[in-house]
């Protein structure tokens, strides 16, 4: 029901692209819920779909760049000039954002719906969630009565009451932040989450580690270049305490400067991602009593634990990210403790926090999104049951099938991938029949234990925040005694696929199901295949990266790969750390990093899906049939064969624009890089690309130094 927690985080690896949920520049080119009502002629309506798709891909085309040179410019020239990121209210356009603008309406259109037959008691419940947030209409003297007295159930917030009036005696930071674990489920600094065990997925373990961070990663709070998102985070939070808790200008500039400084001196203890590091270097099991002997006297470990899950805890536990708690005894005892009671208050409220919109319109979106991010499971088991059409099961199942023979023959090819040994590869071919593709509808889960004893009501919507904030953390603590569950990671997954390596699982969005973005049934294969394959391809490959190889079948850490073998990979890997750190992007250098999953990936997953497609297209051949398809791989009005569509599809995925404000972010905090590298980097790597638009050898398309692992 919640948003995971930070060590979760670490074990949901991994989603397909930097995700700003925010809204599309345009309007889907055609109303798919429209046209799938419509009782026109279908083969009128493929005919027009398909001219539809041939005029919208031309339109993000730039025809006068050479391919050779530049083919994101080619493919996605006119795309900025389209869809631009030009507000602070649109700062991000890209077909994601399409996919999520398309599910908003139908979330929309549901939550806003009358309850009908179709709808759970669930259902209703979740309703009333939204209903309720959507009637707070002002931050009045009320809201912010029932914001303090939230605070009230822990204790005084200094910034609160007089000068003097604030006993430091009294305040003990452990136990607020542990009893506030317990009630509510929040991590603030420091604290224990239940989840899995990543080393036998059978069992869950304790982790015992660090608070996730709003700025998210460790350069956003360290690095020069990021000090303006700093400045406008403590504006942000300075503007809270005003709205919120009715503090005045002065005080509250005051505080919001110390919680700022604090939280960047807590941020010294997070790991830099660009490190390269897996759970394994992260994540040591211990008991808590060696955690005790370590961090005691100024972090109690097992005091923190007993209070935060209710009961003392004999099992091992995971210490995660040991160099977090190490900085934190610092940072802990240089810090006034009435700054550290200011930030504990301040997370705790600003979870309750929402300033609503000016008009309807602005409140159902902020409602939308904040119900999506505590009942995502239902929603997206909502809109499935309602919006679902077999034909998109069919090709997901097609795709996906097609996807997992074509890397099992390569695997087994001693040509292909002749720098792995033949034991690895037979171990790699076990984890492949193991690995499951799951659409994450929720279509076969009992959803009703998750609202056990909840009775959300269309009024009063921080009551309802609390009871289903207070539940959470209760089934929480129920995990260290019951059987494991999948992974859940708040909204994330109702956006983007994932890789569950744990599981061994991808996760399939229900947003990508939506038909005539990616795919649809009067699309050529070659569509398909150059979006959603390579999108499942990209996951697929996740699998078997730099992290995922340390995986095995059963989803456990377990590196099966033999020396030599691994050092094979790593002399690849360095191949991609050196070639993606000589991009630049907007004059900034990407940051030169020895994590390069997500390009493994991009790189991988594009290739497997051609392969996957160029096998079908042998298929297809052999029949008929077959043969009649073939003839509508093409699509009227664009004169390209069917394999340059293939890499114009892959290529408009990537598609995007970013608000200037936001490109540094962007560099920053994501371990994908930017949508122009995810097509130059894979396609300048790849012969068959250099064939297909007959780039000579040389050009910027076609190097002479290729990086390729799989």
């Amino acid at each position: 029901m919640l948003i995971p927690m930070s060590h979760t985080q670490w074990l949901l690896l991994y989603g397909p692209l930097f995700l700003l949920r925010l809204s599309y520049g345009r309007a889907a080119p055609v109303d798919a819920d429209y046209i799938s009502d419509s009782k026109m002629d279908t083969g009128y309506i493929d005919e027009v779909m398909r001219q539809a798709k041939a005029a919208e891909m031309a339109n993000f085309m730039n025809e006068s760049v050479d391919p050779c040179e530049n083919f994101y410019e080619f493919a996605c020239g006119n795309w900025a000039r389209i869809n631009p990121a030009t507000t602070l209210n649109q700062i991000s356009t890209g077909l994601f954002e399409r996919l999520t603008e398309g599910l908003n309406r139908k979330v929309k259109h549901t939550l806003n719906s009358e309850n009908d037959a179709l709808d759970t008691a669930e259902d209703v419940q979740v309703k009333n969630f939204y209903h309720s947030c959507v009637h707070v209409h002002e931050v009045d003297r009320s809201y912010r009565q029932k914001l303090k007295n939230l605070i009230a159930e822990f204790g005084t917030m200094p910034a609160l009451v007089p000068a003097g009036a604030w006993q430091e005696a009294d305040f003990d930071w452990l136990e607020t932040v542990a009893r506030i674990a317990y009630r509510y489920g929040l991590v603030i600094i420091l604290g224990v989450e239940v989840t899995k065990d990543f080393a036998n997925n059978e069992v869950n373990l304790a982790y015992i580690g660090q608070q996730e961070f709003p700025l998210e990663t460790r350069s956003m709070y360290l690095d020069d270049h990021t000090a303006v998102y700093r400045s406008t985070f403590q504006a942000s939070m300075a503007n809270k305490l005003m709205t919120f808790l009715g503090m005045k200008s002065g005080l509250a500039h005051i505080t919001a400067t110390e919680l700022m400084d604090f939280e960047v001196r807590l941020a010294n203890g997070l790991i830099d991602e660009t490190d390269g590091l897996d759970l394994t270097d992260i994540s040591q099991l211990t008991t808590i009593a060696e955690m005790q002997l370590a961090y005691a006297p100024v972090l109690n470990i097992e005091r923190l634990v007993n209070i935060s899950l209710g009961e003392q805890v004999n099992d091992p536990v995971y210490d995660f990210n040991s160099q977090y708690q190490q900085n934190l005894m610092r940072v802990i005892g240089r810090t006034p403790k009435r700054i550290v009671a200011n930030y504990i208050f301040f997370r705790l409220i600003d979870e309750f926090a929402m300033e609503p919109g000016k008009t309807l319109a602005k409140r159902q979106e902020k409602c939308i999104s904040l119900t999506k991010q505590y009942f995502a499971k239902n929603l997206d088991n909502m809109i499935f049951r309602r919006y679902n059409n077999n034909a998109t099961a069919s090709d997901v199942e097609l795709i996906w099938r097609q996807l997992k023979s074509t890397f099992e023959q390569t695997l087994q090819s001693d040509r292909s991938l002749n720098w792995i040994s033949r034991r690895t590869r037979e171990y790699a071919i076990e984890k492949l029949a193991a690995m499951t593709l799951q659409v994450n509808s929720h279509a076969n889960e009992n959803l009703t234990e998750d609202f056990a004893g909840l009775q959300l009501q269309r009024e009063n919507y921080i009551e309802n925040l609390r009871q289903t904030r207070i539940l959470g953390a209760s089934q929480q603590r129920e995990h260290l005694h019951k059987p494991v569950k999948p992974l859940e990671a708040g909204d994330l997954f109702s956006y983007t696929p994932a890789n569950i390596l744990v599981e061994n699982a991808i996760k399939v969005p229900v947003s990508l199901l939506q038909p005539y973005y990616l795919w649809a049934a009067s699309y050529p294969n070659a569509i398909k295949f150059g979006t959603l394959a390579s999108l499942i391809g990209h996951e697929l490959i996740h699998g078997f990266d730099d992290a995922g190889r340390k995986f095995d079948a059963r989803g456990n850490i377990n590196d099966w790969w033999d020396a030599q073998s691994t050092t094979n990979f790593l002399e690849r890997q360095q191949c991609f750390t050196k070639q993606y750190s000589h991009y630049t992007y907007h004059g900034m250098r990407l940051p030169r990093s020895n994590a390069q999953s997500e390009n493994i990936a991009d790189n991988g997953g594009m290739r497997l899906a051609y392969a996957a497609y160029c096998r079908l297209q042998e298929t297809l051949e052999a029949t008929v049939e077959g043969r009649r398809q073939l003839l509508r791989e093409k699509l009227p009005t664009l004169n390209y064969t069917n394999m340059q569509l293939f890499f114009i599809s892959y290529a408009q995925i990537w598609c995007n624009d970013a608000h200037t404000r936001v490109r540094n972010l962007q560099v920053s905090t994501d371990q994908h890089v930017p949508g122009k590298f995810r097509v130059i980097g894979p396609l300048s790597n790849f012969d068959e690309f250099a064939k297909e638009f007959q780039c000579g050898q040389g050009t910027r398309m076609n190097p002479e130094k290729k990086c390729k692992i799989y």
